[in-house]
């Protein structure tokens, strides 16, 4: 079973890397960031979903905890994953990610464009934008999004292919 882990969670977090590569890049329009972000958990859940379907025709029957185990596995590998392919972006020194933090500014000073009291903080907005591209917080929000994530998913999942029998006790 560890292998199928694997299998789906490295296509789950490679699909996430180049999605964000293709945002970062500009090759889809930073304004589409929300879309990547669906498609990135999109993804993960369809992953889940294929190897928990999988897991079950090669085991006869899968239990509950099985099934939250293996939506858990497939989101921490998905995560690693990601975490490696935006370290790879992030290499040497983050300049990849300048346009898209140019992007953001921009967007915050027309957001602010007729209220002069807030682009007085413009300082803090750049350092605010500088702390949202380090490593830490991308791993972070990663980390913990894929894993309530793929509990979620696979805590639904389970609702309709786990052995009903697993969840007497």
């Amino acid at each position: 079973m560890v292998k199928y882990y694997w299998i789906f969670g490295s296509i789950a977090g490679l699909t996430s890397a180049l999605l964000e590569y293709l945002i970062f890049s500009g090759t889809i329009g930073f304004d589409k960031s929300m879309g990547v972000l669906l498609g990135k958990y999109l993804a993960l859940l369809v992953c889940i979903l294929f190897a928990i379907i999988l897991i079950k025709k090669l085991r006869g029957s899968i239990s509950f905890l099985r099934t939250t185990f293996s939506g858990l596995m497939i989101a921490l590998i998905c995560s690693a994953f990601s975490g490696i392919g935006y370290s790879y972006m992030h290499y040497p020194d983050g300049k990849f990610f300048d346009p898209a933090k140019e992007y953001n500014l921009q967007q915050w000073k027309n957001h602010y464009a007729d209220q002069p009291d807030e682009l007085v903080k413009i300082e803090e907005v750049k350092a605010d934008i500088e702390h949202k591209f380090t490593m830490k917080t991308h791993t972070f929000f990663d980390l913990t999004g894929y894993v309530i994530a793929g509990l979620l998913f696979a805590t639904l999942i389970s609702a309709f292919v786990a052995d009903r029998s697993s969840l007497k006790g």
